[in-house]
């Protein structure tokens, strides 16, 4: 494992509201030279990139691949508008300039700019197929237009995460406080919106079936009987192909439902391990004698 480069309280420190958001990343080390010949734009070093990834690869070829949004460099970055940090392959320097292309995947938003490193230190030792270590930067001359997009962003995104987290703390206090109330207040309301749900499915097909009943009457000149039939496996099969569309859909966002909450519940658990394996012995103990101790007081005077 490698040392710390530049880990130290004043560079590490936060200097705007950050969030976590799924980037694609493409950097390439540059010169301070560099920095000031290119400044108006890299257009000249993507192109330069491109050009010479197909010749040969050089020593400071970058370590995610000049590609549109992948698996395999879909990477979790914490973001502000002042910089950014990220895992990678490489252990970067204190002081190393970066040219940096980010997609935020949210937004389908492109960033270009360039970043000073301020650190590199070990990522999270306890996260499986893991780039080793973890960078964070400081943008460069980030152009007014980029640092308002990248603010505008963020703050998006911490109003959902404030809103998101706000609802969570509160059922979570509410269940707590009254857990029987809050069961049957959720089973009578999913109860009456199960109701409502099923009663509208039922004018929907009363409506359908009325209508073609008229239809099919007077364009074939049927009678009662043979409408009825002909209108009963018409909506049959209509409800079949919906339930069928409707199925694919369901089963669709089930998948990304269950994959996304599984990625985080991965990650907060790993972070978590990471936290814990940092803390020391006696803040361990701290750690499990208050929560034992307020697990114990809600059972006993709580319950």
């Amino acid at each position: 494992m490698s040392t710390i480069n530049g880990n130290d309280n004043k560079s590490n420190r936060r200097v705007a509201l950050r969030v976590y958001e799924q980037a694609n990343l493409f950097y390439q080390k540059i010169s301070l030279s560099q920095l000031n010949e290119t400044q108006p734009g890299f257009d000249n070093i993507l192109n330069g990139f491109a050009q010479s990834q197909t010749s040969s690869h050089t020593i400071d070829e970058p370590s995610f691949p000049y590609s549109q949004s992948q698996e395999n460099d879909t990477l979790h970055v914490n973001i502000s508008a002042s910089g950014i940090a990220f895992t990678c392959q490489e252990e970067l320097k204190t002081g190393d300039y970066l040219m940096l292309r980010i997609l935020l995947l949210s937004s389908m938003t492109t960033v270009m700019t360039y970043c000073k490193v301020v650190y590199c230190k070990p990522s999270n030792p306890y996260e499986s197929n893991r780039y080793p270590y973890s960078i964070g930067a400081q943008f460069v001359n980030l152009t007014a237009e980029d640092s308002e997009l990248l603010s505008q962003h963020v703050g998006k995104i911490k109003k959902q995460q404030f809103v998101a987290n706000g609802s969570i703390a509160a059922f979570a206090l509410a269940f707590l406080a009254a857990p029987d109330q809050v069961l049957s207040l959720l089973m009578s309301a999913g109860h009456h919106v199960l109701e409502i749900t099923l009663h509208m499915l039922h004018l929907v097909f009363e409506f359908l079936e009325i209508g073609l009943d008229h239809l099919i009457e007077h364009q074939f000149h049927t009678e009662l009987h043979e409408t009825q039939v002909i209108v009963f496996y018409v909506l049959m099969t209509c409800g079949l192909i919906a339930l069928y569309f409707v199925g694919r859909l369901a089963l669709s966002a089930l998948v990304r439902w269950s994959k996304g909450l599984l990625l985080y519940w991965s990650r907060k658990k790993l972070s978590c391990l990471y936290y814990w394996g940092q803390q020391s012995l006696l803040d361990k103990i701290k750690i499990v004698g208050i929560g034992s101790t307020a697990i114990a007081g809600y059972l006993f005077f709580g319950i």
